[in-house]
């Protein structure tokens, strides 16, 4: 669906966080799409988020989830992009690593919930971008 749209609308779609099966693993992966509705990158959730606070909240995304290997970085029609996913926007070495290779753009989808959202938000995202000097 995200590469019709990408492709009628021809516009850029990253499109995620969508749980994808491979190779009997399951993933928290985001896709990119170009305007001519080609995939041209797939980015899998790096850092899983893992808490155990006891008497208060336990979730663990590594019993249900596994980690992706590689940062990605894409070349797009609207510039080049560091992708990253919910999580791993805690993790300053990663939007380091992006600038270092001339992203323009950091884009953590997943990264906004009524939860975390708000302090995703104001503080990550924006260090993210102006500690590295990009959007």
């Amino acid at each position: 669906m995200l590469s019709e749209v990408a492709h009628r609308l021809q516009i850029t779609i990253v499109g995620g966080s969508i749980p994808e099966r491979s190779e009997g693993r399951l993933y928290n992966t985001c896709c990119v799409f170009g305007k001519d509705g080609k995939l041209r990158a797939k980015h899998r959730k790096l850092h899983l988020f893992d808490i155990d606070i006891p008497g208060q909240i336990t979730f663990k995304e590594s019993k249900t989830l596994t980690a992706g290997e590689n940062p990605t970085i894409v070349d797009t029609d609207v510039g080049r992009i560091g992708i990253g996913i919910c999580y791993d926007i805690r993790f300053e070495e990663l939007a380091m690593l992006y600038a270092a290779r001339g992203a323009h753009l950091l884009c953590y989808p997943g990264a906004f919930n009524m939860t975390t959202g708000p302090l995703h938000w104001e503080l990550l995202q924006r260090a993210r971008a102006t500690d590295n000097q990009v959007c």
